[in-house]
């Protein structure tokens, strides 16, 4: 491959176990305290967003930052926490269900809400 570099293997696989693990941890807490993997789901998806969009408002005005820690957090632990193909299966089984309303909320505030955490932590991230 071209431009391989070993170490960013490493760091994203890093990354992507410990997102992987914050993720799992969510969600058994939605499971615990509110009875809904949904909720999991929608908590690590918001969250990521932000701190997404807040490393990225970060890097654009503190350029200097090492290419390993945006791709250990990037690439491998937010990649890694955040999940739509669970949104997608999630909601997908909602509409089996006959539950459109369900789904339908679950889609809409889930990409609403992600966007506007994405867009608030560009902002927040710039201005610090």
């Amino acid at each position: 491959m071209p431009g391989c570099n070993v170490w960013y293997f490493l760091l994203v696989g890093l990354g992507g176990a410990l997102g992987a693990m914050a993720r799992y941890a969510v969600d058994r807490v939605a499971v615990a305290q509110l009875g809904s993997s949904l909720t999991g789901t929608f908590v690590a998806n918001v969250s990521g967003s932000f701190v997404l969009g807040l490393l990225v408002g970060l890097l654009s005005s503190h350029p200097a930052w090492p290419g390993e820690t945006r791709i250990f957090l990037a690439v491998g632990f937010l990649a890694s926490y955040t999940t739509f193909s669970t949104l997608s299966v999630a909601t997908i089984q909602q509409l089996e269900k006959g539950d459109i309303s369900s789904a339908a909320v679950n889609l809409g505030t889930s990409v609403v809400l992600g966007l506007a955490a994405a867009a608030a932590g560009i902002v927040l991230g710039r201005a610090i």
